[in-house]
């Protein structure tokens, strides 16, 4: 139809220029109605080319759900596809070591080369994840001010510039220095029996399970969240940290939290609750 349409709309518009032309010639048509012709030619020159625009995305996106139904997927959803096939795996591996805990059976370990472990510690998981830390900051703003001179109304325009920019300036820096999740980055994730390490910006950060004041296993949200007494709180994320959460509860509330915890329990159904 917009194929049909964009050669129509330049005919009729043509047409009706042609028609007008010849009673304003004729003066049988008054002179406003040249502006109806000035809304014509424009019609002639945007109409088609809107239409022709229409029918070739109407025209790709018949294409690609063509080729949907042949089988054929495009980047977006091979990537949408690929990630649901990580989360569901994830989900699935951490039910499986959900069960194994609650069985009091101890996990399979792994070697850490780059990590000097301490004394009886023991690793579990080596992933990648995505890491944050929860804290507010200080915050310097300059404020600007100016000497105006002239009419009123010249003075009260610079004063009132100046109250804005002020104002604007201060609201950044109260929004800046506001607590909130901050160092958002990508991460290694090491777990084992005694701490979580982040490898951040090159280096190890530690968080021990024994500094542990409070924990949100935040499954849903493919999240995890402990706080300490002396440490800004962490924030983990990724397909990997239902797992992590696993390991964090069992040290931080022990055996029988791993199938009580009421977040946990999300983990007894086999359908994926939500997106990574």
């Amino acid at each position: 139809m917009p194929l049909v349409a964009a050669p129509a709309i330049y005919v009729v518009a043509t047409l009706g220029i042609w028609w007008i032309h010849q009673g304003l010639e004729n003066q049988s048509l008054r002179p406003w109605w040249s502006l109806l012709a000035i809304v014509l030619l424009l019609l002639a020159l945007v109409g088609p080319l809107a239409a022709l625009v229409y029918a070739a995305v109407g025209g790709f996106r018949a294409f690609r759900h063509w080729r949907r139904a042949q089988g054929h997927s495009t980047k977006m959803d091979a990537g949408v596809a690929q990630r649901e096939s990580s989360s569901a795996r994830a989900w699935e591996q951490a039910r499986s070591l959900q069960s194994s805990l609650l069985r009091r059976e101890v996990p399979g370990t792994i070697h850490i080369w780059d990590v000097v472990p301490n004394a009886n510690e023991v690793f579990f998981m080596d992933v990648p994840a995505d890491y944050a830390r929860h804290y507010g900051m200080d915050v310097t703003y300059s404020q600007s001010s100016g000497f105006y001179f002239g009419r009123p109304a010249f003075v009260l325009a610079g004063l009132g510039i100046n109250a804005i920019s002020n104002a604007a300036r201060r609201n950044a820096a109260a929004n800046q220095a506001a607590a909130q999740w901050r160092e958002r980055q990508p991460c290694r994730l090491v777990v084992s029996n005694q701490r979580l390490l982040c490898q951040v910006g090159g280096r190890w950060l530690s968080f021990y399970f024994s500094a542990v004041s409070a924990v949100y296993p935040e499954i849903e949200d493919w999240s995890l969240i402990t706080q300490y007494d002396s440490a800004h709180p962490l924030l983990l994320s990724g397909v990997h940290v239902p797992a992590a959460a696993l390991f964090t509860v069992l040290a931080t509330h022990g055996s029988e939290s791993v199938g009580a915890h009421p977040s946990l329990q999300k983990l007894r159904s086999s359908n994926v609750v939500g997106r990574a």
